[in-house]
């Protein structure tokens, strides 16, 4: 797995993640997945960001993840791994952006 873009620190080890430092904190996508979607408050630093603490495991947090990339404001949820059924399902969402490798 290759990503195009840098990873926000906290993110679980996987093929969905949340770029670096581009999360505005508008807390839809921990909403839409609240089992897989973090959101990490560090008020010594100064910083506020999403990130996925877990990835999906299930068909129906697959769901989740897909839905946590859809609802996110900011374009900072990204998909870089190789199942062609989950890119199917980000581009029926909308989400072709969020696709690393199309």
């Amino acid at each position: 797995m290759t990503r195009k873009y840098k990873a926000y620190e906290e993110n679980a080890p996987g093929d969905f993640y949340v770029e670096h430092d581009l999360c505005i904190t508008c807390g839809n996508p921990k909403h839409a997945a609240p089992n897989l979607v973090g959101f990490l408050e560090d008020e010594s630093a100064a910083r506020e960001h999403c990130y996925f603490k877990k990835q999906p495991e299930t068909e129906e947090e697959v769901d989740l993840a897909i839905e946590a990339v859809r609802v996110n404001c900011c374009g900072s949820f990204h998909y870089a791994g190789s199942d062609a059924s989950i890119k199917k399902r980000l581009r029926e969402k909308g989400c072709s952006d969020a696709i690393d490798h199309p």
